[in-house]
Order: C-alpha cells, then sequence, then structure tokens
C-alpha cells in the first residue's frame, strides 16, 4: 500500500482535531486553544492543550503531542498505516491507489472473517439470554459477574446441541470453508464437520481496536459432554479451550481485555497482569479496570510489545500456586528485558485474583494491590520456598540470579537501587553486589555486540508508503538537554511568523551555530532554508515530515502550540508583531548568553597565561561587540516600527 504525502494532507485538511480529541476527552474552549485533562496520564488539573488551526496537540503535563494521526495512534494503539486507513473512512476519502487486486483481496477476506466471528458472537451472546443458556447464566451468578460486566466483555454461551451455530451462520451466507478457517468448526477423523465450542460460556477475543478475532470456551461444571461425543478421541473435556491460530488471530500476540481496559491502564499508569479470563472479570468488575491476560498462552514477548503502547509499567498478578509461580519467574525476566518497571502481587496459598475476591471482598484485594512488590522480594521468596537459603552455595546462586535479572534492567540508576535493595534484602556488600553486576553487564554486552556483528539487519518486505513512516508510535528518549527560554522563544517566533522572523535573523547576522540546543538549532537552521526556498512550512507539514523523529515532534508540538508562554515577557512595540518583537529580544539575550560565556573562560585563560596579550584584547573587543550588536538590533526594532 502506498499513500502519498498529497493524500495524507487530504485526510490531515478533512480531519477536525477538536472533534477528533473531543470523542475521547472533555475540551472547553480558553483563548485560541481547548484544553482538558490529558487521556494519556491522570492529572487533576488540565494540561492537555488541542489547537483547532494548526490540526495540533500538547499535554504540558507528560509531554506527549502531534497532529491527529498521532492523537489516534498513541489513543488507540494502531500502526500509522491502520491510523491512516481509520482518518480517511472517518473523512469518507477514498486513498486513491491505495491497494493493489492481491491486498484488495487479503482485506476482503480479513473483513469477511471477521464479520463471520462477530455474527458467531452475536449468537453466543443471545443464547447465552436464552432457554439454551439457563444453566450456563446460574454458573456465571454462582461466580458474581454482574450483568454490567458480562455485557462489556461480550460473554455468551455455545449450547449444547450440534448443528445450531453452523445451521445459524448458513443461513447468513457463510460457507463451511469460511467457518473453518474462522475456527469455529473443525472435521473429525470421520471427515465430518463439528462445532469447536459446544456446551461452554464463551468469552469473545477482542483485538486492540474492539474487533472479535476468537474465542475461549469454559466447559460448564456439571456438564456431561464427553470429547467421543464429539468425534474427538476419548476422555474428559478439557475445562478451557480457545480458538487456533487463524489468518486473523494469533495467540501469542493478543491479549485478552486489552480491548476493555486501555484506557484504564492509561489512566493509571500500569497494567496488572493475570493469568485468566475469570481472572479478568473478576478484578476488572472490582473497579480496577486496567487489567489484563495472556490468552490461551504463555506470555510473550509480542505481547509485551503490545502493552508498551500503553504502559512501561507492570504488576504480575499470577496464581498462588507452582504453575503460577513460575509464570511469575518467567514473566519477571521476560517484561525487564522488554523494559517495564515491574512489581508483583503474592496472593495466599489456593488462591488466585477471582477467587480471593470473592472470598475476601474489594478492599483486601485492592490492599494487596496498594503493598505490591519488587521482583527482588518476589524471587527472594521463591528461592526460599526452594530451600535455597539453607545452604551457602544455593543461596550464592539464587543471589547471582537475582543479580542478572537485575543486569537486565536498562536504566542505569535503577539497577543501582535495586543492587543497594538486594543488599539490605541478603546483607550483604553493596560493593561486592556492584562488581558482579559489573561482570555481568559487560558480559551481556559483549554477547550482544558478538550478535551484532554475526546477524545482518533485516530489510523490510515491503515499503508501505513513499515516504519512511514508523508503525507505531516511538518510545520518547529521554531529555538530554533542556531548551532554554530564549532559544525556545525563538523557536516559537520563527513557527509562528516565519517570513518575518527568517529576514530578521538575516538582517541581524545572527549565527544559527549560538544555538547551543542540537534539535533547536537544526530546526531553526531547516526553517530559515525553507524560506529562503520560498516554501515556508508549517507545523501541521513539519510534524507530518518528523513523524519518526519524536525529539523533534516535542519541539514543534510545545513551541508550535503558541501558549504566549514566553512572549508575554517581551517589551512588545505596538508597531510590530509580538512574535518579531519576541524574536529580536530572543536573539539578543542569546548573543548577550554567548558573549558573557566567551569571556568568563577568557578570564580563566587571563589567569593561566597572565603574560598573554591576545585574551585581554579578545576581552575587549567582545565589549565593544557586545555594544555593536545591541545597537544594531534596536535599529532594526525602530525600523520595524
Amino acid at each position: 500500500m502506498k499513500v502519498s504525502q498529497e493524500q495524507l494532507e487530504r485526510i490531515r485538511e478533512a480531519t477536525n482535531i477538536v472533534d477528533l480529541v473531543a470523542e475521547h476527552v472533555r475540551l472547553r474552549k480558553r483563548g485560541r486553544n481547548f484544553i482538558g485533562l490529558c487521556p494519556f496520564h491522570n492529572e487533576k488539573t488540565p494540561s492537555f492543550n488541542v489547537q483547532e488551526e494548526r490540526g495540533i496537540f500538547k499535554c504540558f503535563g507528560c509531554g506527549k503531542g502531534g497532529d491527529a494521526f498521532s492523537f489516534v495512534m498513541q489513543m488507540e494503539g494502531l500502526t500509522f498505516p491502520e491510523t491512516v486507513r481509520k482518518l480517511a473512512k472517518r473523512a469518507n476519502i477514498e486513498i486513491e491507489g491505495g491497494e493493489s487486486e492481491e491486498e484488495e483481496a487479503a482485506r476482503s477476506e480479513r473483513e469477511s472473517v471477521l464479520g463471520l466471528l462477530r455474527e458467531a458472537a452475536a449468537f453466543y451472546y443471545r443464547t447465552l439470554r436464552g432457554h439454551e443458556g439457563i444453566r450456563a447464566m446460574e454458573y456465571l451468578r454462582s461466580r458474581r459477574l454482574e450483568d454490567g460486566t458480562l455485557r462489556t466483555f461480550g460473554l455468551g454461551y455455545a449450547p449444547e446441541r450440534s448443528g445450531m451455530l453452523i445451521a445459524h451462520l448458513t443461513a447468513r451466507g457463510f460457507d463451511a470453508t469460511k467457518m473453518e478457517a474462522a475456527g469455529l468448526i473443525a472435521k473429525s477423523s470421520s471427515g465430518e464437520y463439528y462445532e469447536r465450542f459446544r456446551g461452554r460460556v464463551i468469552f469473545p477475543v477482542f483485538n486492540a481496536t474492539g474487533r472479535i478475532v476468537g474465542f475461549g470456551g469454559r466447559i460448564l461444571p456439571d456438564s456431561s459432554s464427553s470429547d467421543k461425543r464429539r468425534g474427538q478421541g476419548g476422555g474428559a473435556l478439557a475445562k478451557y479451550i480457545n480458538s487456533p491460530d487463524t489468518s486473523i488471530y494469533h495467540k501469542s500476540q493478543i491479549l485478552y481485555g486489552l480491548f476493555q481496559a486501555k484506557d484504564a491502564i492509561r489512566r493509571a499508569g500500569y497494567a496488572i497482569l493475570v493469568e485468566g479470563y475469570a481472572d479478568v472479570l473478576a478484578v476488572f468488575q472490582s473497579g480496577t479496570e486496567n487489567v489484563v491476560a495472556a490468552s490461551g498462552t504463555s506470555l510473550t514477548v509480542e505481547q509485551l510489545q503490545l502493552l508498551k503502547r500503553y504502559t512501561t509499567s507492570i504488576v504480575l498478578l499470577f496464581d498462588a500456586d507452582t504453575a503460577g509461580k513460575n509464570a511469575t519467574m518467567r514473566g519477571i525476566e521476560l517484561a525487564i528485558e522488554a523494559g517495564f518497571d515491574v512489581n508483583t502481587v503474592v496472593l495466599p496459598s489456593g488462591e488466585d485474583p477471582d477467587s480471593f475476591i470473592r472470598n475476601n471482598g474489594i478492599e483486601p484485594f485492592r490492599n494487596a494491590l496498594l503493598h505490591r512488590q519488587t521482583f527482588i522480594e518476589t524471587k527472594a521468596q521463591f528461592f526460599e520456598e526452594q530451600g535455597a537459603f539453607r545452604d551457602p552455595g544455593r543461596m550464592a546462586q539464587a543471589v547471582r540470579s537475582i543479580v542478572e535479572t537485575i543486569a537486565k534492567v536498562p536504566d542505569e540508576i535503577k539497577r543501582a537501587l535495586f543492587i543497594q535493595k538486594l543488599g539490605e534484602r541478603f546483607h550483604l556488600s553493596e560493593q561486592l553486589l556492584s562488581t558482579e553486576l559489573s561482570k555481568i553487564v559487560a558480559t551481556n554486552r559483549e554477547h550482544e555486540e558478538h550478535h551484532r556483528t554475526i546477524a545482518a539487519p533485516a530489510e523490510p518486505a515491503e515499503e508501505l508508503f513513499e515516504e519512511r513512516v514508523p508503525n507505531s508510535i516511538p518510545e520518547q528518549p529521554q531529555a538530554q538537554q533542556a531548551v532554554s527560554r530564549t532559544e525556545g522563544a525563538l523557536l516559537e517566533a520563527l513557527l509562528h511568523d516565519p517570513i518575518a522572523v527568517a529576514e530578521l535573523i538575516e538582517r541581524a547576522d545572527f549565527q544559527v551555530e549560538l544555538i547551543r540546543h542540537p534539535h533547536v538549532s537544526e530546526l531553526i537552521g531547516y526553517l530559515i532554508q525553507r524560506v529562503e526556498e520560498g516554501d515556508p512550512p508549517r507545523v501541521e507539514q513539519l510534524l507530518s515530515e518528523y513523524r519518526d523523529r519524536p525529539e523533534f515532534q516535542a519541539l514543534l508540538t510545545t513551541y508550535g502550540m503558541a501558549l504566549d508562554a514566553f512572549s508575554d515577557q517581551w517589551d512588545e512595540r505596538p508597531e510590530e508583531s509580538i512574535f518579531l518583537t519576541q524574536a529580536r529580544q530572543a536573539i539578543d539575550a542569546i548573543e548577550r548568553e554567548a558573549i558573557e560565556r566567551r569571556k568568563q573562560e577568557l578570564k580563566e585563560l587571563m589567569k593561566e597565561h597572565p603574560e598573554s596579550d591576545e585574551y585581554w584584547e579578545e576581552l575587549v573587543s567582545l565589549n565593544d561587540r557586545r555594544e555593536m550588536r545591541g545597537k544594531l538590533l534596536q535599529q532594526l526594532g525602530d525600523e520595524e516600527g
């Protein structure tokens, strides 16, 4: 699929960002902007700004910002191609030449399967509430599940009688081949089709955008069915079964409950990961809605990458049995390697989240969640239960295992803090542990370097767009250097009045190299170049050009929002543009700061070399230069007036 820049521009112009954001955020007008509570982090005072004219948004609390495309990507966890299609459809714009015949056929097939699954889910949903679903509904009531929870997650029931689903779907135009491709039916050893789910409570599995892609099914406790009756072979039925992997459903890439939980995950700042469907429902119904589960599989790297679209903090809340503890240990390693902050909740023996809430109530559960523990304490308890601390040799292995886990933490400061906690936990020398950590980190780094040298970088299978675009929102980089007030003021002025400010910079003979922040310097240089070429860009165009460079996106949304956070401090001349005044004063301040820095350097050099006249002469010339530059800028200001 190829989408030109012109088509992207059409979609952007047809999308009113205020209307788009208002679907998720309650906005009110303030000055030239609209403000509201940020949907990406929990706040009580509105710091989320939307500017209709430029089509951009910016939260001055958490720093997220961008255009309509960025908002949908971050809000709904979509890739850029998915976002383009969504906004194009919303604006009734057909993407010209967007798909080849093969792509169109594949998309049509995908939509057909999704439609089939939606119809099957509706059938199961109605069956649960009819005569066939009486026993299933009684079972769900015994688990204290409320109607609102059943509706939110779309629970249903697959009837015991054979052929009911097939007959229903056939009557609606779906054939058996399509049902098999969707994972709803399978062939028995005799070659006859049978329904995969029968006599089971049905848990529809939604993808992150709310489309049903598969199902999980739980047998009723008093079910008399057998696998042999279904032609599947003897033995008792499995408690849970899941849809097989299909063209649209890959268990390793889906998190159950994510669609229902993603907004709550953003608000809370972390996700709770539990083991099963019932655990998700119980925790969600308790009022703690930021909960998900692996979908019929062990936790995978792909699931963690999906979750990382919404948070980088995770709480593992698995069953208290042996399998649950092993899953917790594995989850800790995977989540830390994926870049998550990891904590755990350890429930009493024999309990899972569902049973704990039913037996003890909501408040004890919330208290357990409030007092969650670090992965260090969890691993220590795990080894202690295995008797590792009764023998010095095994204890050393246990401690080393914890240090190896700490070594996977990407942040160096966090590693140091964890080492401190580990030393306190086992009464060991922090220096000793730090030395061991350094060895492990160095070894890991050597292995990574080795793999990088022998593995060639993978090339993308195909180019989706004419310009380079990301498949998902890139991670925001950690700020390495703050933007000074004066440099920010100049960038803000240039973004809002590019032609006049670029002309002022040229007439003042201002050296862009004096700007110390590398990204601000690069961006200002590019803006001046565009003006000189007769093509001054708008902020929204720049956001598109810098879509895969989050550090520039942050600058553009911060200083392109025009909150007058800088300009109200400058001595505005009534006859000239407020941004031109701001630029003139910013240039003066930047040059003055540069001269003062050089003067300090010269004074230090003069102390070291008192016999040299060279530094003294330069110092005198700097004072003269400062006076001359001040007069020039004053003259330019008078001319503008």
